[in-house]
């Protein structure tokens, strides 16, 4: 497997509720967390990772995607 099939499968297996809209911040930051952790455990390595503390980034996922929501947009915008 390599790192794009890996993130496929990977942000597949993160979306199942919906929660990630393409576009999003909350996407994008998922999106470069999965990068940095297929970089530095492999593509195979990585997809177990997640398959194993897939609750847990779920909930981190609902939490950021809840802050993000409640202050209206990017961090940076605000301040």
């Amino acid at each position: 497997m390599n790192k794009f099939q890996a993130m496929a499968k990977i942000m597949l297996l993160l979306n199942e509720d919906g929660l990630l809209r393409p576009g999003s911040h909350v996407y994008h930051t998922v999106r470069r967390m999965i990068a940095d952790k297929i970089d530095r455990l492999g593509p195979e390595a990585a997809l177990v990772n997640v398959v194993d503390g897939k609750v847990q980034l779920l909930d981190r996922i609902k939490i950021l995607a809840m802050w993000h929501k409640s202050a209206g947009g990017s961090p940076s915008k605000k301040f």
